[in-house]
């Protein structure tokens, strides 16, 4: 059986096109985590709130984010639900820059390359605002009802710092795991 995280190349285009693993798709009220030693999804915990995920949640493969030590968030939005282990090929689109408990953990945000709902998104700009305060809503949201949980939403970054974010932690990977 292969690993969805260290087995799975996320770049199959160009960096404006990465695969994402994911973990908990739209309209879900757990938190899925893939357990990378086992390669396994396993539910972490079900949601304090009534809140559900407002896109399609997981982690690019071959990534590591250093700030949160886990791999790199990725979110996207799709005209249909997922589910989890899923392969999806995102067309990044920026970043939501947060802080969760002091750590940085930002989220890349993008669409679902191949659906035909999105093709005339290519910038963040092309997302309707509503659509982006909803995403922040829930990410400011989600975790008040935890002990000792704060998130912090510190705004989003544009398609080409994403892609910089991106492509450093896909070389911090390759440091981190000796590939």
């Amino acid at each position: 059986m292969s690993n969805l995280f260290h087995d799975i190349n996320p770049v199959e285009k160009d960096l404006q096109n990465i695969l994402m693993v994911v973990e908990n798709p739209s309209g879900y009220r757990g938190k899925i985590e893939y357990n990378k030693k086992l390669g396994a999804m396993i539910l972490d915990r079900v949601s304090y709130s009534d809140l559900s995920y407002p896109v399609e949640y997981g982690f690019i493969p071959q990534s590591w984010n250093k700030y949160d030590n886990d791999p790199m968030d990725i979110m996207s939005l799709s005209s249909i639900h997922t589910f989890p282990g899923v392969l999806v090929n995102v067309r990044v689109l920026g970043m939501l820059k947060m802080e969760d408990s002091g750590e940085l953990d930002h989220k890349v945000f993008g669409v679902a390359d191949d659906d035909p709902y999105y093709n005339d998104v290519q910038e963040l700009k092309d997302i309707d605002e509503h659509v982006l305060k909803t995403i922040e809503f829930y990410f400011a949201n989600y975790k008040k009802l935890m002990k000792n949980k704060e998130v912090k939403i510190l705004g989003w970054e544009d398609k080409n710092n994403a892609i910089d974010f991106v492509k450093d932690t896909l070389d911090e990977y390759k440091v981190k795991f000796n590939k």
